[in-house]
């Protein structure tokens, strides 16, 4: 018997939140679902999954909806000269479960399975809801078919977006949900939304490490403090205005990353201080 990978979740404490999935696979469909243990990385189709089949048909605006901004606001640059096979796709299938707080992350780990058992057969698009993410089949064959290992960065994404003041973004992670974790925010971060500066590069780098630690089941409070012993900087989580243009696709709590001050012992928004340091220990 081939076994399959093991997706554990070793810093797991209880939270009592609810871990929530939803993709969705646009094209058409197979006539009968075959989920195969060895390549789809499956052990058990877990109970709680639903699988529906809607034609655009049925109904044009929800159908419409997903493909179009602000949602659909990455399909030319992900699918480039294919982009029309996904405007013109007739029938979507949409994967979706909640789990209570699962110690083990097998329930997603099943769930991409029977997503690219879905996609094998007459997929033009795969459309991670919660990560506000878009995939090729080809990518989503080579990341979830072709391996079987879990990396935090394709199962999240990092928005990022300029702030007022104009000189500084906001990052704020999408895809925590999946997880039954709250989401992560920086602000005032030097850099542009195109999120090619060294500053919103070590800012990725932090968001990813926390929510790492999280997906792999650890629990961050509101009020609680951290120590990151490699750069000696110690951050603090509070909660984080709600957006007011979220959907209720996004709706999710999300924690603010501000920095402890070591000089006074308060923390502020931001982590200036921590970038530096990232940034002097960068080869």
């Amino acid at each position: 018997m081939t076994l399959v990978a093991d997706w554990p979740r070793p810093h797991f404490k209880p939270s009592g939140g609810r871990a929530s999935l939803f993709y969705l696979v646009f094209g058409e469909p197979p006539a009968h679902l075959n989920v195969k243990r060895a390549r789809h990385h499956v052990d058990q189709l877990p109970p709680e999954l639903q699988v529906s089949i809607h034609a655009r048909t049925d109904d044009a605006a929800w159908f419409d909806g997903w493909l179009s901004n602000p949602l659909g606001a990455e399909i030319p640059h992900v699918f480039g000269t294919n982009a029309r096979s996904v405007y013109t796709a007739g029938r979507v299938a949409a994967v979706r479960g909640e789990f209570d707080d699962p110690s083990s992350l097998a329930y997603l780990r099943n769930t991409v399975g029977v997503v690219s058992a879905i996609a094998e057969e007459g997929a033009v698009a795969v459309f991670d809801v919660h990560a506000l993410t878009w995939w090729t089949p080809q990518e989503w064959r080579t990341r979830f078919v072709d391996r079987s290992e879990f990396h935090i960065a394709d199962h999240i994404f990092t928005a990022v977006s300029r702030e007022e003041t104009g000189e500084t973004v906001r990052m704020r992670t999408r895809g925590m949900k999946k997880f039954g974790r709250p989401e992560l925010q920086l602000r005032r971060v030097p850099g542009a939304p195109e999120g090619n500066g060294r500053a919103v590069h070590h800012a990725t780098e932090v968001l990813s490490g926390l929510a790492n630690y999280m997906a792999h089941g650890g629990v961050i409070a509101d009020g609680e403090t951290m120590h990151l012993a490699r750069f000696d900087a110690s951050i603090a989580f509070f909660p984080a205005a709600a957006e007011p243009d979220a959907s209720a696709h996004f709706e999710n709590p999300t924690l603010e990353v501000c920095e402890i001050d070591p000089a006074t012992g308060l923390s502020g928004g931001g982590i200036s201080q921590l970038l530096g340091r990232m940034e002097s220990a960068a080869p």
